[in-house]
């Protein structure tokens, strides 16, 4: 009886244990690197997608957008727990959450309407009329704005204000703590957010560190969370985690190009063998594209073909003597320039000479660029400005509508689309709770850590 007794005495021990060793926890510091060196906290306007990503995550931990959208498409509240608007979609009221302050104990939601309305002076934003509560907005605009909600979920419009350092403050799980400007950014945990304490006390996130660098650092325990290139990790300790396609990569025409001929621009869209660049260059983790948006945001990508036809091509330029042009890439992308020099040798292939440069004036540039929101229409409309391009002409929300808009912005191949990409993250064997969703975000106010040493 008595070792039964002492074995029950065991087994409860035991449970305990393994129910404390997964219980979350306060405390310790999470560690993570980034490629971009940002001298200032703030959005960069035009910046490659690793720029734009990476700030608006750092950005995204420190403040709030009045909503959030999620990869299906559906707002959720943040600091606006619930909206209307009227039939013409111009006029929208919001219910802000009550008492929000900045993390410098200052009233946010009368403030609220003076960021916005300063983001966006074509909008006329005000505390309703009917109440002196400043927990009611109201946004007002001049055209039909279904989309409104995608565009206040959107980095840019995080509600900010600044110190005299122009350190960001705002309403966000952590605050500012210690900025190098092009080193390091170390974030605190708030202690008053209005989503709850964060589990770490505190984010420590190294600037200008390359893929490699950061690998080394998670495989030898230095880091806690790095970006990556999207591909089963070389470890059974880290673990990986890619969002849906959620950038684009494409070939753009500079105004000045020597390729004006809508002959030549066809015939090098139709040169392009993205399949060899998807599975060798980029190790299958794109999809190829000939469309701006991803199929699972609108489900048509496959109107747009992306088979390479080199007899057309050729067709097209029979009776041509097409000039060379030189084709331009980003440097601080380790894939770009070998996908630039494949790029060529298609188009060699087609009969046109393509030289892959850095130097002197470009004809055209091989680019990625960010797709913000999974809102379609304004994904292509943020696309569009990304990529130089006039803005689409959209008659309606429907897929028709989108589909046509899209197929009028390619129609003269100014811009040549060539693969939608994912983004993709590791972490370290202490990281619990880890769970980035499909946009790309990484929650990190939901980790802890299994050592909080």
């Amino acid at each position: 009886m008595k070792r039964i007794a002492l074995l029950f005495l065991a087994l409860i021990s035991l449970a305990g244990t393994a129910q404390s060793a997964t219980r979350p926890r306060y405390g310790g510091t999470l560690r993570v690197a980034v490629q971009s060196a940002p001298t200032a906290l703030e959005l960069p306007a035009y910046s490659s997608p690793t720029d734009y990503w990476e700030m608006a995550g750092i950005l995204s931990l420190v403040a709030d957008t009045l909503v959030t959208i999620g990869a299906t498409g559906r707002p959720q509240p943040a600091l606006a727990v619930y909206w209307q608007h009227d039939s013409t979609a111009r006029h929208w009221q919001f219910t802000l959450r009550p008492g929000i302050k900045f993390h410098d104990g200052t009233a946010a939601v009368a403030a609220v309407a003076q960021i916005l309305a300063a983001l966006h002076p074509d909008w006329n934003v005000r505390a309703a009329s009917a109440s002196p509560s400043p927990d009611l907005l109201v946004i007002e605009t001049e055209n039909p704005s279904p989309s409104l909600l995608a565009e206040l979920a959107l980095p840019r419009n995080l509600i900010l204000t600044h110190n005299s350092a122009a350190i960001p403050i705002g309403t966000g799980p952590f605050r500012v703590a210690e900025f190098q400007p092009g080193k390091s950014l170390k974030l605190a945990a708030s202690e008053d957010a209005w989503s709850g304490r964060p589990f770490v006390d505190f984010i420590e996130i190294e600037f200008g560190k390359s893929l490699r660098d950061q690998s080394l650092a998670l495989e030898v325990g230095r880091l806690d969370i790095v970006e990556a290139i999207p591909q089963p990790a070389a470890s059974s300790r880290i673990r990986t985690s890619s969002s849906l396609p959620i950038e684009l990569m494409a070939l753009v025409f500079s105004s000045n190009s020597k390729a004006q001929d809508p002959r030549l621009r066809d015939a090098l869209a139709l040169s392009i063998d993205r399949k060899p660049i998807q599975s060798v260059l980029l190790k299958g983790a794109a999809e190829p594209a000939a469309s701006i948006l991803p199929n699972w945001m609108t489900g048509y990508s496959a109107a747009f073909p992306t088979q390479p036809n080199l007899q057309q091509a050729k067709a097209l330029l029979v009776d041509s003597h097409p000039p060379a042009l030189t084709l331009s890439y980003d440097a601080r992308d380790p894939q770009s320039q070998l996908i630039a020099e494949r790029i060529a040798l298609n188009a060699r292939e087609a009969g046109i000479t393509l030289q892959v440069s850095l130097s002197g004036p470009e004809d055209l540039r091989l680019v990625r660029i960010a797709l913000p929101t999974p809102d379609p229409a304004l994904a292509l409309l943020e696309a569009a400005r990304e990529l130089y391009l006039p803005a689409p002409a959209l008659r309606g929300n429907s897929v028709e509508d989108l589909y046509q808009a899209e197929r009028a912005l390619l129609s003269n191949n100014a811009v040549i689309p060539l693969f939608h990409l994912p983004v993709a993250t590791a972490a370290g064997p202490r990281v619990r709770r880890w769970a980035p969703d499909q946009l790309g975000s990484l929650n990190l106010q939901e980790i802890w850590l299994e050592d909080s040493r």
